[in-house]
């Protein structure tokens, strides 16, 4: 019997644009290119908080559009990242860009709307690996997520 099981068919990829991201990025996409699975690619834009943004306001009334454009910009870039990694490979791919609150909240919640079976991300963001901890996105991700969270740890031959 030579039945063909493949444990995860929607793999959701969320990315912030850092080095070790686009690593997990690049490992995400052959793993779903080995599990015969497709990949959604996210990119989270952190909203700013009421009192930081007035502050920011009074040095600059036009910081909001300058901002939103930046980090549009940005998430663009990110996204197109992972489209063109995805395709290179042949793998079946979507990206969205999301604004909220708690990144976090938006990667679980995007996975669970979005019916990923898996997320896979990195184990550290923009702030590093210093320490010999999850980074804090990471780690709230798996406390919260229903959905399995795969962590990829960058090993000696990833490539960015």
């Amino acid at each position: 019997m030579n039945a063909h099981f493949t444990m995860y068919k929607h793999i959701l990829l969320p990315t912030d644009g850092s080095a070790l991201s686009q690593k997990a990025v690049r490992s995400g996409i052959l793993f779903a290119k080995n599990t015969g699975a497709t990949v959604v690619g996210i990119h989270v834009i952190p909203t700013p908080h009421q009192d930081q943004l007035e502050a920011w306001m009074h040095h600059d009334p036009h910081y909001p559009e300058r901002r939103q454009v930046l980090f549009d910009k940005f998430a663009d870039e990110y996204l197109s990242f992972i489209a063109n990694s995805a395709l290179a490979e042949e793998v079946p791919c979507s990206c969205k860009m999301i604004k909220a609150d708690e990144p976090y909240l938006a990667i679980v919640k995007a996975a669970e709307q979005l019916h990923c079976d898996l997320i896979f991300m990195a184990s550290h963001g923009w702030k590093g690996d210093s320490a010999q901890v999850l980074g804090s996105e990471t780690l709230k991700v798996l406390i919260h997520s229903k959905v399995p969270v795969m962590v990829h740890k960058p090993g000696p031959h990833d490539r960015v």
